[in-house]
């Protein structure tokens, strides 16, 4: 082997290493969820606390549910106290409230109406968009 050969495995080694190190590309990416809280009156046409969830940058998202977070450990299929999937080609969305009409999206139950939830309780809110691109939150409602 010459100093040119060995220099390029050499080279190529060290890129292997670092990508498989040091980059991120080969991770799945995850949508970041924050969670805001707009007290009763601040947005227009509310009455009570307002639970907005914003995302990192404006997703076409495909399915948002919301579900306990203990029974969600216990039980793969846990009841969804709100749960809206795609009924058209899904319109990027940055931020959306609890319980309100999503652009693009429709209760997976046709009759089913978004449930109170209770102060204190943990919740989980799963978002995704496609198949691979999903985010998870978990939160508790203010009192």
């Amino acid at each position: 082997m010459n100093r040119t050969t060995a220099l390029l495995v050499g080279l190529a080694a060290l890129a292997t290493v670092w990508l498989a190190f040091f980059s991120d590309w080969h991770k799945a990416r995850k949508i970041q969820i924050l969670l805001a809280v707009y007290p009763a009156g601040i947005l227009p046409g509310t009455s009570s606390d307002t639970l907005v969830f914003c995302l990192d940058k404006a997703y076409p998202l495909t399915s948002i549910k919301v579900v306990e977070s203990e029974e969600a450990r216990t039980n793969k299929y846990a009841h969804a106290l709100w749960h809206l999937v795609a009924a058209a080609p899904a319109k990027p969305i940055k931020s959306f409230r609890y319980g309100a009409a999503v652009p693009g999206l429709r209760p997976e139950v046709s009759t089913a109406l978004p449930e109170p939830l209770q102060a204190g309780a943990s919740y989980s809110l799963l978002v995704e968009a496609g198949k691979d691109l999903k985010g998870e939150l978990t939160f508790q409602p203010p009192p």
